[in-house]
């Protein structure tokens, strides 16, 4: 099921040119107006963009196959911006919940996984901004006595996930067999602490949860409250994201959209799909906890990485590659990773991996899709990739090249897929 709409959007225009600016290391500078020798007329307001039908029809074909190859529902939403304001498609596909057959609500409250990551990078950012933290100060400076060689890795390598930290993530119980446990961020660096780093720190790329756990720590002991307190004042309440929330219980806000694991009952059994939405996500705290829908996390990024969020300074640091080998086609910034796909577009994006759900946000210079799956059976990332470059690879790009394949990433997920498939590792 699919619905359009066509908004308005204030300074749409100038989203892909401070992503140009930034990305090329230069400064806006201000546009003046050329003298005249007499009053001009105003020129006509340009259309804003439409998404043709054959694209809303071929978005909801793919949307279609995530289902048919392994989720029991999904949820996508695409905004392309321009000039005039901005088209907004929005596709379902599946069912909220397995029990009831009940359709999925365009509005479905979803764990988006590791996409939280950019929102506490948001926020630390804006604490560099403010002179309250430095980039390139260490995990011992601000959280003495916590962290096996805190003095050696900066917040800069945990935010580029160049630290060389174990991931905690990987030795965590089963999600089934504890999902009311309460669990404090000491806890989930203590894990990582029995463990050797997986490379030197700022010798190397590789993606730990732990990262994350102590950036929100790193926040709360700056500001002196809890990272989602900060989160919603400095984020959530400004840009109006009123149906995200950072929650630390077991409770999900209706709708929701249902998610399961597959669960054999003993080995060489069919697996079984085993309901997995309600558990404490504490497990993930900072990394991995926040609840938002496709539409909030869409205006997020379009935001951020529209310059109206960080100042130009901060916002430039996020946007530069940090880890990672920019020559294979990915690298991670401060947050967001960027990625081109096969049609030769440059994103910027997020993907968030935990039992039961998969998340995606992905972003061009004038196209922002995201997209939520709950998942059941077959790991459907082929699938959801060939949706993500649909939306983001329009005809005149030439569309998706499948002779040139762009694999889905495998070094964004917050969890090995055979681990959070079983529901051991994710975040």
């Amino acid at each position: 099921m699919e619905t359009n709409r066509r908004i308005p959007v204030a300074g749409a225009a100038l989203t892909a040119a401070v992503l140009l600016t930034l990305s090329q290391g230069c400064q806006l500078t201000d546009i003046g107006w050329a003298p005249v020798g007499r009053a001009a007329a105003a020129p006509l307001a340009p259309d804003p963009p439409q998404i043709p039908a054959d694209e809303r029809a071929s978005l909801q074909e793919r949307l279609d196959e995530v289902v048919t190859e392994g989720s029991s529902g999904v949820v996508a939403e695409l905004v392309v911006t321009g000039p005039g304001g901005s088209d907004v498609w929005t596709g379902t596909s599946g069912t909220a919940d397995r029990a009831t057959g009940a359709p999925i609500d365009q509005g479905a409250h979803f764990r988006i996984a590791s996409i939280s990551k950019p929102f506490l990078a948001t926020v630390l950012l804006e604490l560099v901004g403010e002179g309250r933290v430095e980039l390139d100060g260490t995990v011992e400076e601000y959280l003495p006595g916590l962290l096996n060689r805190g003095d050696e890795v900066t917040l800069r390598m945990l935010l580029s996930h160049t630290s060389g930290i174990y991931s905690f993530s990987r030795s965590m119980p089963p999600v089934l067999g504890t999902p009311d446990r309460q669990w404090r961020p000491e806890e989930l660096v203590a894990i990582a602490n029995e463990h050797e780093f997986v490379f030197e720190p700022g010798q190397g790329g590789g993606y730990s949860n732990t990262n994350y756990v102590l950036v929100a720590m790193v926040i709360e002991k700056v500001t002196g409250v809890p990272y989602d307190q900060e989160v919603s004042r400095r984020l959530l309440e400004p840009l109006g994201l009123d149906q995200t929330f950072i929650p630390s219980t077991v409770d999900m806000p209706a709708p929701v959209l249902h998610a399961y694991l597959p669960v054999r009952a003993f080995p060489g059994a069919e697996p079984e799909p085993a309901e997995i939405t309600e558990f404490n996500p504490t497990r993930w705290y900072g990394t991995a906890q926040i609840v938002s829908t496709v539409a909030d996390v869409n205006h997020f990024y379009t935001e951020l990485l529209g310059g109206k969020v960080l100042d130009p300074p901060e916002l430039a640091q996020m946007l530069t590659v940090q880890g990672l080998s920019p020559q294979q086609g990915y690298g991670y910034g401060l947050g967001p990773h960027q990625r081109r796909l096969s049609c030769g577009v440059q994103v910027w994006m997020h993907s968030g991996h935990i039992p039961g759900y998969r998340t995606w946000t992905v972003h061009s210079e004038d196209r922002h899709f995201t997209m939520f799956q709950a998942r059941f059976d077959a790991d459907p990332d082929a699938p959801a990739w060939s949706v993500i470059e649909t939306a983001l690879c329009p005809p005149e790009t030439g569309g998706p090249r499948p002779e040139v394949p762009s694999a889905p990433p495998s070094e964004a997920p917050s969890a090995p897929p055979g681990e959070a498939g079983r529901g051991s590792s994710a975040g």
